[in-house]
């Protein structure tokens, strides 16, 4: 069932997986990651992981079945991010437009005349029997 609390931006879904993962994993987590610019680990990551990155239920899921004793690559979760729950679609907002007073009265107006037209020009054909 869809819930809008599950949902987050693709930049705080790499933040809440980051600092999990940095929790797990300790010091070997931030060693990983020592001479590679976290602005493109973050880049790559959010790019590898694109949507998937925005369900926590699916990032929970991911963090639940990772290796306990390395951290993943970004393929590496991705693949856990896609074996885990799929992404609800979010429900339509069935409202339909009711015309107003106004809307109603121009509206039979215009069939009013549009019959009116209608009845001038059927006026004096002959339709066969």
């Amino acid at each position: 069932m869809w819930n809008a609390n599950d949902f987050c931006d693709a930049e705080s879904g790499f933040d809440y997986i980051f600092s999990k993962m940095n929790a797990i994993y300790g010091a070997t987590f931030a060693n990983h990651w020592r001479d590679v610019d976290p602005n493109l680990i973050r880049q790559v990551w959010i790019d590898e992981c694109g949507r998937m990155l925005t369900y926590r239920p699916k990032m929970d899921y991911a963090l639940q079945h990772m290796n306990p004793d390395r951290p993943p690559s970004a393929l590496a979760f991705k693949k856990l991010l896609n074996d885990g729950p799929r992404i609800p679609d979010k429900p339509d907002t069935l409202i339909t437009k009711q015309p107003t007073v106004h809307e109603k009265i121009a509206t039979e107006k215009a069939k009013a005349e549009a019959l009116a037209k209608l009845r001038e020009l059927t006026q004096n054909m002959r339709f066969p029997k």
